[in-house]
Order: C-alpha cells, then sequence, then structure tokens
C-alpha cells in the first residue's frame, strides 16, 4: 500500500502503536476503577453492634448517644470486626483499681526491703562463722550465759520462798489460827517476798523464752547457712 507523497507505511509500527495506545487506554481504566471503589469504601457508613440492656444483639450504622460509653464494636462492609471499644470505668471501679496497684506497689516495696534485709543478713552469717561447728559453739555460748542466770534466779526465788513460808508459818501459828489479825509489819514483810517471787518468776519465764527462741534462731541459721554455703559450691 502507498500514500501519495510518503511512501510505504511500516506496518510493524503501526501494530505496535496500536497496542501502546490500548495498554494506556487499560491502565487509565483501571485507575479510574480502583480509585472509584476506594472513594466508595471511604465513605461508606460504619456499622455498629452492641449488646442492648436486654441482651440482644443491635446493629446499625448509627451508635446511640447511652451506648457510646459502653461496650461496642464497629464492624466493615463484610460484616467484619475493625475495632472494639470496651466500657468505660466507673470512678469506683478507677478508684478499685489504682487502689489495687498501690497494693501491688506496696508489696513489692516491702519485698524488696525484707531481700536486703535477708542479704544483709546473710553477709553477717557468712563472714561470722567459717563453719558449722563456730555457729554451734556461739550458740552453746549463749545458751551457758542464759541457763546461768536462769539458776540464780531459780536459786534466788528458792530462797525467798524459804523466808515467805517461815513468815506465814509464823502468822498462821501466832495470829490467824487465834483469830488475830496479822501486825502490820509482819504482814508487809509477806506481801513484799510474796511480789518478790512474782517479779523472779516473771523474768525467769522471759529467760527460758528467750533460751528457745536462741534454739529455733539456731536452727534457721544452720540451715541458712547451709544454703549459702552449697549455692557458693555450686557457683
Amino acid at each position: 500500500m502507498t500514500v501519495f507523497g510518503r511512501g510505504p507505511i511500516n506496518t510493524v509500527r503501526v501494530a505496535n502503536s496500536c497496542l501502546t495506545a490500548r495498554i494506556v487506554r487499560f491502565k487509565v481504566l483501571f485507575v479510574t476503577a480502583a480509585l472509584y471503589i476506594a472513594a466508595g469504601s471511604a465513605t461508606a457508613a460504619p456499622l455498629y453492634k452492641w449488646v442492648d440492656e436486654d441482651g440482644q444483639i443491635r446493629y446499625s450504622d448509627r451508635l446511640p448517644p447511652a451506648q457510646v460509653r459502653k461496650e461496642h464494636q464497629q464492624l466493615n462492609s463484610q460484616g467484619v470486626v475493625v475495632t472494639t471499644k470496651e466500657a468505660a470505668k466507673s470512678e469506683e471501679e478507677i478508684a478499685a483499681e489504682a487502689e489495687a496497684k498501690r497494693q501491688q506497689e506496696l508489696q513489692a516495696a516491702e519485698q524488696a526491703r525484707l531481700d536486703e534485709l535477708q542479704h544483709k543478713k546473710d553477709q553477717v552469717l557468712l563472714l561470722t562463722f567459717s563453719s558449722e561447728n563456730e555457729l554451734t559453739l556461739a550458740r552453746d555460748d549463749r545458751l551457758e550465759v542464759l541457763d546461768s542466770v536462769i539458776r540464780l534466779i531459780t536459786s534466788s526465788i528458792e530462797k525467798t520462798q524459804t523466808k515467805l513460808s517461815e513468815l506465814e508459818a509464823t502468822a498462821e501459828e501466832i495470829y490467824t489460827s487465834k483469830d488475830k489479825e496479822i501486825p502490820g509489819g509482819l504482814a508487809q514483810k509477806i506481801e513484799h517476798f510474796s511480789r518478790k517471787i512474782e517479779s523472779r518468776t516473771d523474768q525467769l519465764l522471759l529467760k527460758i523464752e528467750e533460751k528457745n527462741r536462741i534454739n529455733q534462731q539456731y536452727e534457721l541459721d544452720l540451715a541458712r547457712y547451709r544454703e549459702l554455703k552449697a549455692e557458693g559450691e555450686a557457683n
């Protein structure tokens, strides 16, 4: 084929030009359709889902004002949950959570204090005693001192009780048995020795309790000492 004044037409070049034009038109149409779909999705009204006071599930494109602070969900156009909003907490719930958090912080601080105190005790235990035998000897020394004090108190109670018994026997023989009033001086001595025995008895009980505490603490210290030594050997 010949065009006047131009010569033969290159058929391959014409075909390529037509193909390129079709591809361009297809891209334009594709982009336009995509923009249209995106615009339609962006402008679509959201769908809300919630449970009313009667326990019924409700759907609407408008969320009731009363439901704004309550639990509800937002769905997309396919009905898939996009977001979930929890119900707003009451002042009582907020206060309760704050108090629970405060208590947790206090407990954590107290535990940290106890851990630090235990750490210091452990250090003292390890620095003071190089063996279990030394720990036992220290316990025995303390108990020996306490036993000496207990013996002294016991002896004092026995002597005081003897004097009191003598005074009470005199009062019974001379006065009470004859329906006579016990003289003030004798009565005061009896009262004095009675109170002295009570005081000494209280002291004796305290020393016995102290002795029990020493034995209990020794058992705890010995167990802890063994734990620390085992940990040191493991490391």
